[in-house]
């Protein structure tokens, strides 16, 4: 299941790039961005639910969880370009069975616009893989965003815009996927971005189909500027 959605981060970034043509700047303010943890599934002495930081584990330190670092204010937020939304740190600790399969990310912020105050819930899935190969990537844990399209609309004046979860970063939003891989072992962080649209991102399940559809676009012009350029005179 966490393999299969990992796949559709290609897809899923690139829906959302070509949501809206990039702007320098917008009309939305986001402020007072905040996330907190909810809903755990499975794992065993979880504590922290309903704070930014989760634990589970065996109850003693140190235990493994997930930790949201809010981001600050962004006046002006640019549409259709990545948003950097806070951080998101993974406490990868060696811990006993069973293991926490899942948790709910309630992220929220302000806004100058209509709603006020935007609230979204974003599904994590949490594969703690065993420990047998001694080593990074073999023995990462896997978290994967599987929900990150909602499409909040926001009013401002006479515009609506979407907001979506774009995903994980390590390298400053230059690549951005909806999957983490966390070494074991480590305080492992990524940061979080989102994104404003001006049009609806396609839901997950029709992004395969999305991605068909650009493929299909880009190989006819592929073979419009081969033709094109076997037919110039040399």
């Amino acid at each position: 299941m966490t393999r299969t959605i990992g796949n559709l981060a290609p897809f899923l970034t690139l829906a959302l790039a070509l949501a809206v043509a990039p702007a320098d700047a917008g009309p939305i303010d986001l402020t007072a961005i905040s996330g907190t943890w909810h809903n755990p599934v499975g794992g065993t002495s979880v504590a922290g639910e309903g704070t930014s930081t989760i634990t589970w584990g065996d109850g003693v330190a140190p235990d493994s969880g997930y930790q949201f670092a809010a981001g600050t204010d962004i006046l002006g937020a640019a549409i259709g370009v990545p948003l950097l939304l806070g951080e998101f740190t993974h406490f990868n600790e060696v811990i006993p069975v069973p293991n926490l399969t899942g948790v709910d990310l309630h992220f929220g912020f302000d806004t100058n616009g209509v709603p006020g105050s935007v609230n979204a819930i974003f599904p994590f899935a949490h594969n703690e893989t065993p420990n047998i190969t001694g080593g990074s990537p073999g023995d990462d844990d896997i978290v994967t965003i599987t929900t990150p399209i909602v499409n909040v609309p926001i009013t401002v004046g006479t515009d609506v815009y979407f907001f979506n979860l774009l995903g994980f970063s390590i390298n400053g939003g230059a690549t951005i996927q909806n999957v983490f891989s966390s070494p074991e072992g480590g305080h492992n962080s990524a940061q979080l971005y989102g994104q404003l649209s001006a049009e609806p991102v396609p839901e997950p399940a029709s992004l395969l189909l999305f991605g068909g559809a650009l493929t299909a676009v880009a190989m006819r012009i592929r073979r419009g500027r081969t033709a094109s350029a076997s037919s110039a005179p040399r």
